[in-house]
Parts: C-alpha cells; structure tokens; sequence
C-alpha cells in the first residue's frame, strides 16, 4: 500500500474518537486548578519577597545600631539618681576639651560589660558615657594576660606600677592611673571589721582624672597630716581629687610646704600649731608679696584651745568662737538635733555660688563652731559670710553644757551666725589685682562624705564651687559621689516567670497562631 493510500485510508471510529468533545465540568475544574495555581504563584512570590524584604531590613538596622551604639546612647537609666549615667556639669565639661583623651582600662571588656556585681556594671556603663558624649574622648580594653607589656607604653609618663585593673587617662600632657578601689567609697563596719562600698565614685574620678591631664596648668594642694580631730579628712581629699585639684599630703612638723603648692589644708588640728610652723603659714600665703595662695582652715567643736592659729586667722579678719551653733526654730533643724541646721544659699551678688547646679537646695551646719567677721573691709583685706544661720540661732558652749547638767537654766542670745566664712588680701600684678585667700568651714563634719555626696544637700557643691571661685579655676565642676544602695528596679522570681512566660511561650504561640489563620484563610481563596 502506498502512502497516499495510508493517508487516505484513516479510521474513521479513530477520527470521530479525537473530535469527541470534552466534559465541560472537568474543564472548568481544570480551569480552576490552573487559576489557582497561579494566584498561589502570585501570593507565595509576595510572601516571599517580603520575607526576604523584612528579613533585609532587620539584618541593616542591625548593622546600623551596631555602627551607631559606640557613639548614641541606646539605653534608659531608670534608676532614681541616674547611677548609670553622668551628669550634665560633666557633659558640658566633656564640651570644652579640644585634645584627644584616651582611657585604658588594663581588664578585658567582657569582665565589666557582663558582671553581675552592680558597681562593676556601674563603672562600666559610666565609662561608655565618656565617650558618647564627647569625640575626642576614647576607650579601650587590654587584657594584661594576654598583652603584658602594653603598660610598657606609658614609662616615660609615669613611674609608679600599673597593673591589672588599672585604669589609665592619658593625654600628650600628662597621665593619671586609677585603681578600681578608686571608683568607690568605702564603709568600715567597726562591730564585725568588715568593709562594704557605700556609693560609686566614678564619675568624680574619671572626670576629675580628665580635668587633670588636660588642664595646662593644674593646681596642686597639700593636707597637712597631723592628729585631727575632725571627722572629714580623707573626704575632704577625695573631693578635691575628684574636681581636677592635684592632692598630696605632708607631715608639717617634719617636711616644708612645697614651692609649687597652690593650697594648704589644715583639717581639725587636735591641738595649736607652733609659732614657727604658723610663721610658715604666713610666709606661704604671702608668697614673696605676689601673693595668689589659698588657705582652707576646718575647725571642729571638738579641738583643744588654739591661741597660735586664733592669732593667725585673725589677721584675715575672722574669729572662730567656742561652742556650737543651735537654732531654736525646729522649722531650720533636722529632727534628730536642734544643731544640724539647713540653710539655703545667699545666691545674690555671690560670685561663690555660681559653680552650683541647684542652688535651692539647702547647706547643712552640722555641729558648727560660730565664725564671726571682725571686719567687711580694712586695708587691702576683706571678709565674706559664705554660709549664715538664720537670727533664731545660739551658741551652746561647754559652760552652758555644764550648767544643765548641774540644772541650773542659761539663757541664750539669739543672732545670725556665719558656718562658712572667707578672709582675703589682695595686691596688684601689672595693674591687676591677686589674692591669697583663707576659707575657713566651722565644722570638719559638714565636709563629710555622707553630706558631701547627698544629692539634696549642697555641701559638696558650694564647697567645691567656692574653692574653684577663689582659686579662679572657672573651667572646674562639682561632682559627687552617687549612692547605690538605694531600691533600683528589682524582680522577684514571680515577676521573672511571668515576664519569661511572656516572651518565651505567649508571645511565640501568639504568632503562629496568626500565621496558621492566614494560612487557611489564603488556602481557601
């Protein structure tokens, strides 16, 4: 057979089967399945492009925050004296520098960032601050295990030994190492002679650390270390220290004043001074007739008769009298002592009160000798009442103690009584006027480091900012130290339980059940 004839010769049963025509049912479910098929196409393909946009956009904002944590403070202090951040006079210190600082803490960062003691994080968190707020500021870690003669850099600027956990702030000037002992304020528990930290010093140290090797001229001060009777020795250093002032101390009866010293301080002397060591006095406020030295004199209630230094002080205009200083209004005391008197700062015409960050909080006198000005003016010298009692105040002297006992009745003379007083004398210098200057405090207590770094008190502050004032040490600020024993924000286990619940098991089980809604819901289209 040929071909023609086999394509001529087609079934026709075969022919009529092809051209049988299709369901119309099937065909519409065919349709269906193929429309279908392309809306979950269509739908999956968005899924998976947001998918992939999302998960994008995470993976940056990532890397953004990572970028920009160095430099943006990302986190909120919620504790109730900001323990975890540093203070505005700190910032706006951080604002004048115009060189770079570096700040080298000799322990690898995992040990601050991650420990579980407070004051460890603390001192961490108050360290990144530095250098979030301020560009020229930089912080590293070293592991002195792993790099042992990092330390070997700093030699030919300091001498002493820098191990680990120390903290070194540098700058070209000078340096300053730190110890972790240094950040904090330690208590002493005489009944079990146990040691516990009352409150976190960092900031004052790192600051006042800053202030020091930038400074192009800092000012350095001497205490006098002698039998004191005062109460405030080693705070009234740690607060110097803590505001740029470069403190040493010397034994006066057996070392001489130092040529450079700017500052003497004399705390509470137990008992007089000699002539020739008073002689001393007068030659280092003298200063060769240039004058331009400043004296702090902190008397306490509890010393012995001081004719010499009496003598001395009254040169500069001021008389420190027996007894201490009561006030009869219940309204200016604490309530535990008719001698713990609260008052506010004379603000106006006060060049002394101009370092202060509040000045409506009040200035304790605890226990204070009564200061009395013998002059305003005379000569070259003046006097000024920094701190004065309201006029329902009295002296209670030893004489007065001794009658009650005896009960027999006194009777007291009310007046306004300076706490906290400054005798000045000035000459001049190429038309301008110098001064040598002596601050005397009627009480080694109201220096005290449970005053001092109190928060609503301003006894740190007004000492500070008077000092800076006098010592023309503008560029000074006044920081104290920040208690951290105080409730911050705690969770019990209960509290812990719910919030892990929370995050771990609702939220999770939340979420999948949305998405399992959405899955039917699409599937059902």
């Amino acid at each position: 057979m040929s071909d023609n004839d086999k394509k001529n010769n087609t079934d026709p049963v075969s022919e009529k089967a092809d051209k049988k025509p299709q369901d119309p049912e099937k065909s519409e479910q065919k349709a269906q399945q193929k429309r279908f098929s392309l809306r979950k196409l269509k739908y999956g393909g968005i899924a998976t492009a947001v998918t992939i946009v999302v998960a994008a956009v995470v993976v940056l904002i990532n890397v953004i925050l990572s970028l920009v944590a160095d430099r943006v403070n990302m986190k909120i202090d919620i504790t109730p004296e900001k323990a975890f951040e540093i203070s505005q006079e700190t910032i706006d210190y951080l604002n004048t520098i115009s060189e770079p600082v570096e700040i080298v803490c000799m322990t690898d960062e995992l040990t601050y960032s991650t420990a579980e003691y407070i004051y460890y994080k603390q001192a961490y968190e108050v360290l990144k601050k530095y250098t979030l707020n301020c560009s020229y500021v930089t912080l590293k870690f070293v592991d002195m295990v792993k790099d042992p003669t990092y330390a070997d850099r700093y030699k030919s600027m300091y001498k002493g030994n820098i191990t680990q956990n120390s903290i070194i702030v540098s700058s070209s000037k000078r340096i300053k190492v730190l110890s972790t002992n240094d950040l904090y304020n330690v208590e002493m528990d005489y009944q079990t002679f146990s040691e516990s930290i009352r409150s976190s010093k960092a900031e004052q140290e790192l600051t006042s650390a800053i202030m020091y090797v930038t400074d192009p001229d800092p000012l350095t001060a001497v205490v006098f270390r002698s039998e004191t009777s005062g109460m405030s020795y080693d705070n009234v250093v740690n607060l110097m220290n803590a505001n740029g002032y470069n403190v040493s101390e010397i034994d006066p009866l057996t070392e001489n004043i130092p040529e450079d010293a700017d500052i003497v301080v004399i705390n509470s002397p137990l008992n007089d001074y000699d002539k020739e060591l008073v002689d001393r006095l007068y030659a280092f406020l003298d200063n060769g007739g240039k004058l331009g030295k400043t004296l702090i004199y902190i008397a306490d209630y509890t010393q012995n008769p001081t004719a010499n230094i009496d003598a001395f002080l009254a040169e500069w205009g001021i008389k420190i009298g027996e007894g201490v200083i009561g006030d009869s209004n219940p309204n200016n005391t604490s309530s535990q002592s008719t001698f713990v008197i609260g008052n506010f700062i004379d603000t106006a015409d006060n060049p002394y009160a101009d370092g202060l960050s509040d000045a409506t909080l009040p200035f304790i006198s605890y226990y204070s000798r009564p200061i009395q000005l013998m002059f305003d003016t005379n000569d070259h010298r003046s006097t000024k009442s920094l701190i004065s009692t309201a006029d329902t105040a009295y002296v209670f002297t030893r004489d007065m103690q001794e009658a009650v006992k005896n009960g027999e009745s006194i009777k007291a003379e009310y007046a306004s009584y300076s706490t906290m007083a400054v005798g000045r004398k000035f000459t001049f210098d190429d038309n301008k006027q110098v001064y040598s200057n002596v601050l005397v405090v009627g009480s080694s207590e109201m220096l005290d480091e449970q005053l001092t770094s109190a928060t609503y008190y301003n006894n740190g502050d007004y000492f500070v900012s008077a000092l800076n004032t006098l010592t023309g040490k503008t560029e000074g600020v006044s920081i104290v130290a920040k208690d951290l024993s105080s409730d911050t924000f705690q969770i019990d286990e209960a509290k812990a339980s719910s919030i892990a619940f929370v995050f771990i098991v609702f939220i999770p089980l939340c979420t999948a059940l949305a998405g399992v809604v959405v899955y039917f819901r699409r599937r059902h289209k």
